[in-house]
């Protein structure tokens, strides 16, 4: 073997070896689906298969989240646990003039509009934040 191939041998096992602990050093793993839906669960004792199309993440005897591969859009690993997504009361929202809806792409929702399933942007005066309809 040449001092080359050594060398790049060398390099991707360094690579490989300081990519498997970044990903130890994170708590959570995060699964967002392609309809914006994201799922978090704790990396701790973390087991992934995959069958029948499936993504199952197990901890033990324990499934954590099943998803269908076909709606996985990403993976990260993540030191939060939140999905970023909250549950809205009615004392969250505040409905004023201030108060506009944005889809994903940015398009603003017709004001008091009844909104089809999906993920939203909602933006008043006191704060922004992401809705989930379901």
């Amino acid at each position: 073997m040449t001092t080359m191939k050594k060398t790049i041998s060398l390099a991707l096992l360094l690579t490989c070896l300081t990519t498997a602990t970044r990903a130890a050093d994170y708590d959570y793993l995060a699964f967002t689906t392609t309809d914006g839906s994201r799922t978090a669960v704790t990396s701790s004792n973390l087991t992934i298969t995959f069958a029948d199309g499936m993504l199952t993440a197990s901890n033990g005897s324990t499934t954590l989240a099943t998803i269908a591969l076909a709606s996985l859009a990403s993976m990260e690993f993540s030191n939060d646990g939140t999905t970023g997504i909250e549950q809205v009361t009615t004392d969250t929202l505040v409905n004023d003039e201030t108060t506009a809806v944005y889809d994903l792409s940015g398009h603003r929702m017709p004001q008091g509009a009844a909104l089809p399933k999906g993920v939203y942007i909602v933006k008043n005066s006191k704060r922004t934040f992401k809705m989930q309809i379901r």
